[in-house]
């Protein structure tokens, strides 16, 4: 097919799927033309109107290349679903209408929108290695987004930026291009919580079933504050299918962007959300609500009722307390010098019967013995994993490097005992190469035996972040600290 007809299908495509009016079509044309600076168009024949828009923009791009073109396809991309989609006015008007026949229509109408305008990459996710493991974590090796490193995710506390936009998630990049920074096919949608002006939109690359992010209008750092499970419950009242909550706003326990206040959140339920209570606990201040240690090898609370101020302030009093909380036996430290270690995430969930809130503790500090962190994932599995354990990983879905696909792949050869030319990253595999290639094993085997690895050792992450361990000194520890907030056991 040539140009002509693959911009033709483009247009078809918009009017099909992305809200673009016959009376408009022309107009749209027209823009597209003037983005690939053609200077003459002839109506030509295409094939049927996928149901993504892949292939017509590969289809665009091949023949650019033909021609001798060069450019950037991700942005070339997104100038050109941008020239055929709805305003961010028009987009959020039909959203608003939406809602108004259910939250949950109109989240799965403004999901779709974003998936057939290729901001949600589902071509790419959909190349993602996933599976349920037998100890109930999510596993899933990431082929669409690159690794993050922690050192980088320091500097952006240190650095005050005066662009504009100040960082990648403020609100002032819908439609905005910069220097290879591109996103033109983002549309948001307006919130209101806790009084405050935040907006949503959904993740690129995402993780999980609509999976978004509710960001502050206004570009501050991320912080565990007085009105956090406010905003959530908020969010939970005006979508109460789906979960959202904070990333701990701490480097190497946080997220990836801690200079603009932002939650995670979306339709699904993860694996911490799934256990069950394995202390019961009783507030003397609280007494409608119930408190239980969630049965998980980090360390969380569950806070559940129907009265979601005093679940608020509750929960703002554990934070309160264990931002101070010292327990030098067990490595928790809450500071050095300045710099604080203890945080937290909060998680809110809406029910039939009220309101669900996971507290999940946190502390980011590091030692000569781990480097890296404490109560991070320890040096011997930064082969899986090494980059932070932030709110959704904490949550049992384990989101790995796409490296993984090639190392293990050798690795498994070696355990059905082929030659494997080793490449330098390889070094790094060197234990569990010992453990695991003892005799060789069948395909069938080996792809058994090291998912079963990877489970295990996404298990023992967790293990590593958890602050109050599961053994005598974490348990005589942890009930000294719910003590501390007015909370006693009731059941183990």
């Amino acid at each position: 097919m040539t140009l002509n007809g693959y911009i033709a299908q483009l247009v078809a495509y918009a009017v099909k799927y992305l809200g673009l009016s016959p009376r408009d079509a022309v107009y749209a044309r027209n823009r597209i033309l003037d983005i690939l600076e053609q200077v003459s168009y002839t109506d030509e024949p295409f094939d049927n109107v996928p149901v993504l828009p892949d292939s017509i923009l590969g289809g665009i791009f091949a023949c650019l290349e033909q021609d001798g073109r060069e450019f950037d396809r991700a942005t070339l991309g997104e100038k050109l679903m941008d020239a055929v989609m709805l305003r961010p006015g028009e987009h959020e008007a039909i959203f608003r209408e939406k809602y108004q026949q259910g939250p949950a229509q109109a989240t799965q109408w403004a999901y779709d929108y974003a998936i057939h305008s290729d901001y949600v990459k589902k071509s790419a996710i959909d190349k993602n290695i996933k599976w349920h493991a037998d100890n109930g974590l999510e596993i899933t090796i990431n082929l669409s987004k690159p690794e993050k490193n922690n050192k980088d995710l320091q500097k952006q506390l240190d650095v005050q930026s005066t662009d504009y936009p100040k960082c990648a998630i403020c609100r002032e990049n819908e439609g905005y291009e910069r220097r290879g920074f591109s996103r033109r096919n983002m549309r948001t949608l307006s919130l209101r919580l806790a009084g405050e002006d935040w907006f949503w939109q959904y993740s690129p690359y995402a993780y999980f079933n609509e999976h978004g992010i509710a960001i502050a209008v206004e570009h501050s750092p991320m912080k565990l504050d007085d009105r956090t499970v406010e905003r959530l419950f908020d969010f939970v009242e005006q979508f109460p299918h789906y979960f959202i909550g904070n990333n701990a706003p701490l480097p190497r326990v946080g997220g990836s962007i801690l200079m603009h206040d932002h939650y995670q959140g979306g339709k699904e339920t993860l694996p911490m959300q799934k256990a069950g209570i394995r202390i019961s606990l009783t507030s003397s201040k609280y007494r409608d609500i119930n408190v239980g240690v969630v049965n998980w090898p980090g360390t969380a609370l569950r806070l559940q009722g129907s009265n979601r101020k005093h679940i608020s302030k509750l929960a703002y009093e554990i934070a309160t307390a264990w931002k101070t909380y010292e327990n030098a036996d067990i490595d928790i430290l809450p500071f050095t010098g300045d710099v604080a270690h203890n945080t937290a995430s909060c998680i809110a969930r809406k029910t039939n019967d009220g309101y669900i809130l996971d507290m999940i503790l946190r502390n980011n500090r590091t030692s000569e013995r781990y480097p890296d962190g404490i109560f991070h994932a320890h040096r011997e599995y930064h082969h899986i994993k090494s980059e932070s354990i932030g709110l959704i990983e904490a949550m049992g879905l384990f989101i790995l490097p796409a490296r993984l696909k090639r190392q293990l792949a050798l690795v498994k050869q070696l355990m059905m005992g082929q030659d494997v030319e080793m490449t330098d990253d390889m070094q790094i595999f060197a234990p569990m190469i010992a453990k695991l290639v003892t005799k060789p094993v069948s395909a069938q085997q080996a792809e058994r035996i090291m998912k079963g690895e990877i489970e295990h050792i996404c298990h023992d992450i967790l293990v590593n972040t958890a602050v109050f361990k599961r053994d005598a000194a974490g348990d005589k520890a942890l009930t000294e600290f719910l003590q501390l907030n007015g909370l006693t056991i009731t059941k183990r």
